[in-house]
């Protein structure tokens, strides 16, 4: 998988642009193929915009974050995502059906972690 800067804001499908999963302190992306096919499955069987709300992140961010030390975020893996106007249980629910790996869920922060992890499926609340 290939490093890219997110400047230029390459559309990498319908409904997503590069920019979206950019580290948000030095824009570099990395992004999996795989977790953007699942993600615009999602897209298309809500009918609604996913939001991005943390794609790729950097060693130096993720630290900052508090993220953990080998986040599927450092390898382009995973994304943590937000979608108005759904109840993030239903939202869960519809993301088992799509079978990302790694499906984290946040209610107090109201998103899902979502990821393509190789190794064995995981779940986990916040």
């Amino acid at each position: 998988m290939q490093m890219l800067n997110s400047t230029n804001n390459l559309k990498v499908a319908k409904y997503f642009n590069l920019s979206e999963f950019a580290c948000p302190c030095c824009n570099l992306v990395m992004l999996h193929p795989k977790l953007l096919a699942k993600l615009v499955e999602l897209r298309n069987v809500l009918e609604r915009p996913v939001y991005v709300n943390s794609g790729y992140r950097c060693p130096r961010y993720n630290q900052k974050i508090g993220g953990v030390v080998n986040s599927y975020h450092l390898i382009g893996l995973a994304a943590d995502i937000k979608v108005k106007d759904i109840n993030l249980i239903e939202l869960l629910e519809i993301c088992e059906n799509i079978d990302f790996n790694g499906i984290g869920f946040y209610e107090k922060k109201d998103f899902l972690h979502l990821d393509v992890r190789p190794t064995k499926r995981n779940r986990w609340r916040e």
